[in-house]
């Protein structure tokens, strides 16, 4: 009895106030600024955790002082280290963890992970799903632009929400988590499957333009895949992408 009583009061985060701290986390960046970049935006995100596990007012300033200090991750898988932060301030609050915990965590995952959003999201998804619409554009005509925003916003609104409950459950297990994700690998599929695509949009703009009757444009573009099938190691990809979105748009376009 006596060893129970002696034990720290266990404190936890109820499941409105996780809703409220992910639903701040959207607006991560709202407040970014040259010298904490995102700090403003993640300690407004975890403003109503630290206001239920710290009642003092001196203990919450101590605690929001800590999420003040530079930060800086991909908006969208910063959603782990948000989740990671509020399991370890409950852990703080309950005596458990040194508040000097939540500012580790922070700054160990957050460039690694703002590598993996940047390759995966930036690189990866939108301009896959970009080019889905840019192929669906013939058939659809302006409702393309539904595609685009359902496919991307479908995909990462996901992913935020799965690496903020993932980071809450399992803090510093988080790392682990991700990486069974597997962002990373999947990130050249996605950008092949761009490729593919960037190739059926140049397709179509260079039927468009009417190739078959100008012999000038067969050459270039016979030039182009020779010249991207021998250069495309030293290119890349995504650059490739858009070069020959570039081509097929300038074709089509009849610039030329």
């Amino acid at each position: 009895m006596a060893e129970a009583l002696a034990r720290p009061a266990v404190h936890r985060v109820r499941s409105v106030t996780l809703l409220r701290v992910f639903f701040r986390s959207l607006f991560l960046q709202a407040a970014w600024n040259p010298r904490g970049m995102q700090n403003l935006g993640f300690a407004n995100a975890i403003a109503p955790a630290l206001a239920e596990l710290y009642p003092d007012p001196h203990q919450r300033a101590a605690a929001a002082a800590r999420h003040l200090e530079f930060f800086n991750c991909h908006p969208y898988v910063a959603a782990a280290i948000l989740g990671g932060a509020v399991r370890l301030e409950e852990r703080v609050a309950s005596g458990e963890a040194a508040p000097q915990s939540v500012s580790s965590f922070k700054s160990a995952l957050g460039p690694p992970f703002a590598a993996l959003g940047d390759g995966f999201f930036w690189l990866a998804l939108r301009p896959a799903a970009a080019l889905t619409a840019a192929v669906a554009e013939p058939f659809i005509g302006i409702w393309c632009l539904a595609v685009f925003l359902g496919l991307y916003n479908a995909a990462h609104l996901a992913a935020r929400t799965w690496l903020f409950s993932v980071g809450y459950r399992r803090a510093e297990g988080v790392v682990d988590a991700v990486g069974r994700a597997h962002l990373a690998s999947g990130t050249p599929l996605l950008k092949a499957c761009a490729a593919v695509l960037a190739g059926l949009v140049v397709a179509r703009c260079v039927l468009a333009a009417g190739l078959p009757d100008r012999p000038f444009h067969a050459l270039l573009v016979a030039s182009t895949i020779v010249a991207g099938t021998a250069l495309l190691p030293k290119v890349g990809v995504t650059r490739a992408v858009y070069i020959a979105l570039l081509l097929g748009l300038a074709l089509g376009g009849g610039f030329f």
